[in-house]
């Protein structure tokens, strides 16, 4: 399985529901930047073996979380087992989000490996209870997502552009930046109005100019770090720089890839590990099962 990136090129947080999550108003950006999930038939269970980049914190990952969820809601064949191994290259806290876009595609996945259908509705429902952000990366692509972030509606892709990924060594919680959000938010909900026009007319210099997210008042004064980050990205010759949902990643966007990798040569490596990534239409993809 390939496993994308995303970015988002707006965020606006409309305030605490009742169940506990957030209400948000979030557009979504499927980028190239990808990680790899390899499945194998095993012996009953599920066998895990990570590389590249660590998978911080305790308890079940996103992928046993998925297959547990599987095996108690009776979707597995009985004595099923899968052996996963996953090549991180989507760094963990920097808002890309990595841990979701895993989380889909060992849905799809197993799927395909242990020929089973789950049908639409209970893929998306499964996706929204392993994750705010796993339903969106089935199909991936450009989207607006609201609710809690699960309720997904897949845009027209724009023409191709690039983004400047820049991600420090911070790693950020969702859960603390959330926590950090105080109410009433004042923010400027016109934009995303004039943040879907500009996606309806492929407009990127109007995307850029309409680009907003709320984590950006409560992440920056706490981080500075991730502050200069962004200064600095903002003057390496890009058309405008964003935290990517909370951070602590942020990306600058450009219209080629050779204005992208001027861009990369003025930034360099000194303040993160920087790449360059491409928008992409797709979700999770199957590459290799076995």
């Amino acid at each position: 399985m390939r496993c994308p990136a995303k970015v988002n090129l707006g965020l606006w947080i409309l305030g605490r529901r009742a169940d506990g999550y957030h209400e948000v108003d979030t557009f979504l950006q499927a980028v190239s930047l990808e990680d790899e999930l390899i499945l194998t038939p095993g012996p009953p269970g599920l066998a895990l073996e990570v590389r590249g980049r660590a998978i911080p914190g305790p308890g079940p990952n996103v992928i046993e979380r998925a297959f547990a969820l599987l095996e108690e809601g009776g979707f597995l064949p009985r004595g099923a087992g899968v052996r996963a191994r996953l090549t991180k290259r989507i760094p963990a806290g920097s808002g890309l989000g990595g841990g979701s876009s895993d989380g889909a595609g060992f849905l799809v996945g197993v799927e395909r490996l242990l020929g089973i259908d789950l049908g639409a509705t209970k893929r998306h429902a499964l996706a929204a209870r392993l994750g705010s952000d796993v339903p969106f990366f089935l199909r991936g692509g450009l989207a607006r997502a609201t609710g809690r972030g699960d309720e997904v509606r897949h845009l027209c892709p724009m023409k191709p552009y690039w983004v400047l990924l820049a991600s420090p060594a911070t790693a950020i919680s969702t859960t603390w930046a959330y926590a950090q959000l105080r109410y009433p938010l004042t923010e400027d909900r016109h934009r995303a109005t004039v943040l879907a026009s500009a996606m309806e007319r492929s407009d990127l210099h109007g995307v850029v100019d309409a680009m907003q997210n709320a984590f950006e008042p409560v992440i920056l004064p706490r981080l500075p770090e991730v502050a200069d980050l962004k200064r600095a990205i903002s003057s390496s010759g890009v058309m405008g720089a964003l935290l990517s949902g909370s951070g602590s990643t942020v990306f600058g966007v450009v219209p080629s890839r050779l204005e992208g990798q001027a861009a990369l040569r003025t930034l360099g490596g000194r303040l993160a590990e920087v790449r360059l990534a491409r928008s992409s239409e797709r979700g999770v993809i199957v590459s290799r099962l076995g």
